[in-house]
């Protein structure tokens, strides 16, 4: 469990407020909590505290963050993204510049949250998301399936430089080859592309004509991908490092988005799982011993004299496994009692024989039905 403020609080804002309403209330805290604003000696809560509220817009104003946070609370997003994930892709160019002209221009503050860096440095290729379909059976069990899709990696013509093969890129004179320029003062910092050579810190003026100057062309890809059993529709699985490459070769994560087919037989609500079984008149009103037929295997299920139609029966362990733990949910099991289209003569002529007994038995509730 988390101990984490719900980011909806932090912000002051409705679960279902629209974007430009987090953006606004964003912009109001930021200008009454930047550390700027506060003296020496309270500058360590006011970061703290602004750090907090720039993570909550971070997550609420990306739809699928959001989406991923609204499932699942901090734990779905904790589990999915990195810190510096989490700020990725976040759009905080208006309000550093709206900060910058209340503060002055070391007043930005974005930086220290990291912007997708890489190994040594260097930047990360960007994550990608593509989709897996599983059936009921194959969550309950766990199971390991093949996908295809297509990814950019590094352009193996140039070697991710970029450069007509034979040529070589120039170093960028702004960022120095590092392909970020910073802004801002020294505890907030930002960091940002370099607008003279894109972020890639290197001066093409011949282009590789493999990958048009990019450093990266698009492949397929084929990738085994293991699915935890009692896995959920909306799950997102994390693989490492198989996303975009970055044209140093440094790749992003490719997350595989789960879902679950529907399935005849058992609704699913969790992990507990529902279904329904026909059983005949004679073992509704006797009672008996029944087969009912689990996800996996068939149970043997007794059957009360006396068992009214709709009764549900509840079979414990018997649902769907819980998504990393050692138990599983219950099965539910609602008996529906077997009218036959067609009776044999013989049966016929026992039901008969039973209607007769019955009117003498109960007179009274049967004259009532009847007349």
């Amino acid at each position: 469990m988390t101990d984490k403020r719900d980011y909806y609080d932090i912000l002051g804002v409705a679960r279902d407020a629209a974007t430009a309403d987090i953006k606004l209330a964003y912009r109001k805290l930021a200008l009454k909590h930047h550390p700027d604003r506060v003296g020496e000696s309270e500058k360590k809560s006011a970061e703290e505290k602004f750090k907090k509220i720039s993570e909550a817009y971070a997550v609420l104003s990306d739809p699928q963050k959001r989406q991923q946070y609204d499932r699942f609370g901090h734990e779905g997003i904790d589990s999915r993204y990195s810190t510096e994930d989490i700020f990725r892709g976040a759009d905080f160019g208006d309000f550093a510049d709206i900060l910058r002209s209340a503060f002055g221009s070391g007043a930005a503050g974005f930086g220290s949250f990291g912007g997708g860096r890489g190994r040594g440095g260097a930047q990360a290729g960007q994550d990608i998301e593509t989709r897996m379909v599983i059936t009921l059976e194959e969550a309950f069990t766990g199971t390991e399936k093949e996908i295809t899709y297509s990814r950019a990696k590094k352009c193996d013509a140039c070697g991710g430089s970029g450069a007509k093969p034979g040529t070589k890129a120039s170093t960028c004179p702004l960022c120095r080859g590092r392909g970020v320029v910073t802004e801002g003062s020294f505890i907030f910092s930002m960091q940002r592309p370099c607008p003279e050579c894109g972020g890639r810190g290197q001066i093409i003026k011949q282009k590789c004509p493999s990958c048009a100057g990019h450093g990266l062309v698009k492949k397929k890809e084929n990738l085994k991908v293991k699915v935890p059993k009692g896995v959920l529709s909306g799950t997102s699985l994390r693989v490492k490092e198989k996303g975009y490459e970055s044209p140093q070769g440094i790749a992003g994560n490719l997350y595989v988005l789960i879902e679950v087919l529907p399935h005849k037989d058992f609704e699913r609500r969790e992990g507990e799982l529902y279904t329904k079984i026909e059983i005949p008149f004679p073992v509704a009103v006797l009672g008996g011993t029944i087969k009912a037929q689990a996800i996996n295997k068939t149970v043997q299920m007794k059957i009360p004299p006396h068992c009214p139609d709709g009764q549900v029966f509840r079979l414990r362990g018997y649902g769907m496994p819980r998504l990393n733990a050692a138990y599983s949910g219950d099965l539910f099991v609602t008996v529906v009692i077997h009218v036959p289209k067609k009776v044999p003569s013989k049966a016929k002529k026992l039901l008969e024989d039973y209607m007769t007994i019955m009117e003498e038995e109960q007179k009274p509730f049967y004259k009532n039905l009847f007349e």
